[in-house]
């Protein structure tokens, strides 16, 4: 979550909105109700996180998906064994179809 907010408020937008909400906690610099202030920063950064986390994850099922996925190995005995792509290491010799 903190890479996420600090990611957002790099935007210059989204900084200078934070800006103003927060100073609207000083009182002589205070023109309205807060909620109009806090309101649009809070949805686009609701809107925001909730579409990095459905990327994330996708990212993580198709991860998993292709983590999963099976390609056949080269023994030293020259025959070949099923194993998922998790479990391919440096120095193994794949059959690529």
């Amino acid at each position: 979550m903190p890479v996420v907010l600090f990611n957002q408020f790099k935007f210059f937008y989204n900084l200078f909105f934070l800006g103003i909400a927060l100073s609207q906690f000083y009182p002589p610099l205070k023109v309205g109700f807060m909620f109009t202030y806090v309101a649009p920063l809070v949805f686009v950064l609701a809107i925001t996180i909730g579409k990095e986390t459905f990327d994330d994850f996708q990212r993580m099922l198709k991860d998993k998906e292709l983590n999963n996925k099976k390609y056949e190995k080269l023994l030293k005995d020259g025959s070949f064994k099923n194993i998922s792509a998790a479990d391919i290491k440096v120095g193994n010799i794949i059959k690529v179809c």
